[in-house]
């Protein structure tokens, strides 16, 4: 068993791929207690880890902070969570940095845990990726309809087929908004000195 300790003191944007059983990767994950770093990958007798930066969790914050505010102005319902753990028992792990249940979100509301046996996967999955940490064709296991990886100024939609992810330049759940453009315009925002909240306000 590989203890925390020392995973604890790699330095920030840290990525890591070790070796290690399912048995062993779910006793690291649940030694974390209520912490959420660092974010775990497991998948085929490969555990991968990454110590997010400061810049990814602005970038975390503004994407869901992006969507939320979409999603009420336009009054939907939906489940958000940030962490939490996907996994296919024996077989994968993953923990995408923020999850939207949007079509199915009154099928998750209120509960403690996610079992994608028998509860639906999130209809979106936002990866922030400035290690090169994330991989597309991770969630092609769990079923998630669409990733969106974002990627400093650039917000790519990853929609799920028969033949694997195809980038698309739209979501299927918000079919009449232009996601990527408006994220590059909250992006510009505060990068000519907006916060992240005027310029999120501003752009929706």
């Amino acid at each position: 068993m590989i203890a925390i300790a020392p995973i604890k003191s790699l330095p920030d944007g840290s990525v890591a791929t070790i070796p290690m059983s399912w048995a062993d990767y779910q006793q690291l994950a649940a030694s974390r207690g209520q912490r959420s770093t660092p974010r775990l990958k497991y998948a085929d007798g490969y555990l991968t880890l990454k110590m997010p930066t400061f810049e990814h969790g602005q970038l975390d914050a503004m994407v869901a902070d992006l969507l939320v505010a979409i999603l009420n102005q336009q009054l939907r319902d939906y489940v958000r969570t940030t962490p939490v753990t996907l996994q296919i028992p024996e077989q994968a792990g993953i923990e995408p940095d923020h999850c939207f249940w949007l079509n199915n979100w009154a099928t998750v509301s209120g509960k403690s845990r996610i079992d994608l046996a028998t509860d639906p996967p999130p209809d979106v999955a936002v990866e922030i990726d400035v290690t090169n940490f994330t991989n597309i064709a991770d969630y092609e296991r769990f079923k998630v309809p669409e990733v969106w990886l974002i990627r400093g100024d650039v917000l790519a939609i990853f929609v799920l087929t028969s033949n694997g992810y195809t980038q698309a330049e739209s979501s299927q759940f918000f079919p009449d908004t232009a996601i990527p453009k408006r994220y590059q315009q909250v992006i510009a925002a505060v990068v000519e000195g907006a916060s992240p909240p005027r310029a999120i306000r501003s752009v929706v």
